[in-house]
């Protein structure tokens, strides 16, 4: 699913920063990293702490994806890292800021929820298997959890614990050590060609 993800930033990438003259063309493939990886890595961040609610509410907000709190984070780091890493003028970066990162959450967030068969490879669980080390390992089953949480509805009914499921995602994420910041933008960054 992440290299849906990247295929996607790539995509809307080429009207925001390929054509967009305030962005030198060395930085065009960084820029678009540096999308990639503040929507990707502001999601893993938010499975590492356990934040499982605040990022399920992020793909219940079809409509008003940026209101979110993550998707205001991946906004905010995407503007501060292409202006102290890439030295993008401030406005320049939150133009860029304004325009890019709601499409990509817009759209992630629709295809994730869509039931079309061409984005039959969007759905929560791989995405967070994708920011975790895989959908099942060490006996954790991501699409289970997520099915529960989906279903469940809140931390009463029927046995569901929304505590455990934050637990278990933490867990997980600790078991991944190759997962950490620098080896998701090393992947991102070897998809833009950098």
């Amino acid at each position: 699913m992440l290299d849906q993800l990247l295929q996607m930033v790539k995509e809307y990438g080429e009207n925001e920063v390929v054509q967009n003259p305030a962005v030198p063309n060395e930085h065009n493939n960084a820029v678009m990293s540096e999308a990639s990886y503040a929507v990707a890595g502001t999601l893993q961040q938010a499975i590492a702490n356990g934040n499982v609610q605040e990022l399920m509410g992020l793909f219940q907000q079809e409509d008003n994806v940026m209101s979110n709190p993550l998707a205001q984070q991946a906004q905010g780091s995407f503007v501060e890292n292409i202006t102290s890493k890439l030295g993008i003028d401030g406005n320049t970066a939150k133009g860029i800021a304004g325009s890019l990162l709601p499409m990509i959450m817009q759209t992630l967030v629709k295809r994730t929820n869509s039931t079309a068969p061409e984005d039959s490879g969007f759905n929560i669980s791989s995405l967070i298997g994708s920011l975790t080390g895989g959908g099942q390992q060490g006996g954790l089953d991501i699409g289970n959890l997520i099915s529960q949480f989906t279903g469940g509805g809140n931390s009463g009914g029927g046995g569901f614990d929304l505590n455990n499921i934050i637990n278990q995602v933490k867990g997980n994420n600790e078991q991944q050590p190759g997962n950490a910041g620098g080896g998701l933008m090393d992947m991102i960054q070897g998809f833009f060609g950098k």
